[in-house]
């Protein structure tokens, strides 16, 4: 830690969030900038530019801020975050008042006499994205500082556009004022914990590294469930759905990590290189394949939400099934479920090793249980494996046990939240935890002949209860296949 503080301390830095006001601004970015600045690990020299539409003077929005990231038992640390806060109106679709952002800028620079790392904050809404890049473009902020030449970093969050074509449409954009390397796609699952464990689970542990394939491994679930319905999101999630919210960026992501080969050096260029090959891989569905692989519901009441069409056919769950063409996975399926209004807000990988009927045990052993491997992001952080071990007692009987890995029981160092990691990883310059373009273009070619038949009504669309883990074709598609969803959840991390 001493060594991060200090090679952070060191790199002076301009920090402009644009949509400062909106919830990504008050649930995530303003919390962890107040952790990151009271661990030490904000620059020394830093300016943190909020700016939004809203009318508020620089003592009124850091009034606000107060109250977001609940500083009243943390009195020296809120001064001393409070001071790198200012405050401006602008509106940065319409290219409103950048000027004067650009006049913060430059006398930020000349009072600290340093030529600072800007960083801009895209946190605003994706219908009005390209407007305000062009925006940047005109008002010469993409330029940086130009006295030494140092050009700024610019953050974006999903959705990367809404198919492929769109995608890059908002790439071209970008690439008119900003170099691959300046851009960091957000994608916060990639700053949890467990994402980040799984390649040290995978390439640095020797019991593990040969299994890791279609030998040993039946296939691999991947799960992301959310108890909330569409909540005030309703106008953008009906154009949208889970299948292009979710599956094209968090499950493809996680897919990738839990596939890729080991990369030659643990930097951003290798990892984003072994990522982008599986995603590259994967079987685009046919037509035909697309009835037979896939699974759309919309849970009960989803039709009455606010700013939701009553005649809605958008669906708020999404199950697909892949399988990727490379010589390490051939023959794996991969069983991918996300969805609103579910029995819990729930994050897992789990790897199902294939039950080799062990000859020995066949008496001893009624229903002999497969080997599995649970990666678990959310509710709590962990990792689990199932074995088979001999009850306790005078006879032998087998029977499947738990061993489990929960960080918060593991460690006295408290957990980053994801965000945190990110931010930190932007004013670095570390690219390993985001995507790049290629990786997002490749995503929608999977997700955009799945969508085209789904526009077209097929398969039927589902509806499923609140609470459940889904429609029950859910369940069929994977039973057809000899197979069963597994629990998604470990039993000691939720203690």
């Amino acid at each position: 830690m001493p060594e991060l503080q200090e090679n952070i301390r060191n790199l002076p830095t301009a920090l402009i969030i644009f949509g400062a006001t909106g919830d990504l601004s008050r649930k995530r970015i303003f919390p962890s900038l107040f952790r990151l600045n009271n661990a030490g690990l904000l620059p020394e020299i830093i300016k943190i530019i909020a700016t939004a539409r809203s009318k508020h003077s620089p003592e009124e929005f850091r009034d606000i801020v107060k109250g977001i990231v609940n500083a009243k038992n943390e009195v020296h640390h809120w001064e001393n975050f409070s001071k790198k806060i200012d405050y401006i109106s602008a509106d940065v679709a319409e290219n409103l008042n950048l000027k004067e952002i650009s006049k913060i800028l430059e006398e930020f620079e000349e009072n600290s006499k340093t030529c600072a790392k800007r960083i801009f904050y895209m946190a605003i809404a994706p219908d009005i994205f390209q407007k305000s890049v062009e925006s940047l473009g005109k008002s010469k902020l993409y330029l940086g500082c130009q006295k030494h030449n140092n050009k700024p970093r610019i953050i974006i969050e999903k959705p990367f556009g809404y198919d492929l074509a769109s995608a890059r449409t908002l790439a071209n954009s970008l690439s008119k004022f900003f170099k691959e390397e300046q851009i960091y796609r957000m994608d916060h699952y990639l700053g949890k914990e467990t994402a980040q464990n799984i390649f040290a689970l995978r390439f640095g542990n020797e019991i593990f590294k040969p299994i890791w394939n279609k030998d040993y491994i039946d296939h691999i679930q991947i799960t992301t469930a959310e108890e909330i319905g569409v909540e005030k999101r309703g106008a953008f999630y009906d154009k949208v759905g889970t299948l292009r919210d979710f599956t094209q960026s968090h499950l493809l992501q996680l897919l990738s990590l839990v596939t890729a080969e080991e990369p030659e050096k643990f930097e951003a260029k290798y990892i984003r290189q072994k990522k982008l090959a599986m995603i590259s891989s994967i079987k685009k569905l046919r037509e035909e394949e697309v009835t037979k692989f896939t699974v759309r519901g919309q849970y009960e009441g989803y039709l009455k939400e606010e700013n939701v069409n009553p005649n809605s056919q958008t669906e708020s769950y999404a199950q697909v099934k892949l399988f990727i063409d490379h010589p390490t996975w051939q023959g794996v399926p991969f069983y991918l479920r996300t969805g609103k209004k579910l029995q819990g807000k729930v994050t897992s990988i789990i790897l199902e090793l294939r039950e080799k009927k062990h000859k020995i045990f066949e008496n001893f052993w009624q229903n002999p249980t497969p080997n599995h491997i649970t990666i678990q992001m959310q509710p709590t952080e962990g990792i689990g494996v199932r074995l088979a071990a001999k009850k306790p007692g005078l006879t032998t009987q087998l029977e499947p046990v738990d061993m489990e890995f929960c960080y918060k029981t593991s460690s006295d160092i408290p957990k980053p939240d994801a965000y945190e990691r990110l931010l930190l990883d932007i004013i670095l310059d570390d690219q390993s935890l985001f995507i790049s373009q290629d990786e997002v273009e490749e995503s929608w070619k999977v997700i955009d002949p799945i969508r085209k038949v789904w526009d077209h009504g097929k398969p039927k669309l589902e509806t499923y209860k609140p609470g459940s883990w889904g429609p029950e074709a859910a369940d069929k598609l994977v039973e057809k296949d000899g197979r069963r969803w597994l629990a998604p959840i470990l039993t000691i991390c939720k203690i």
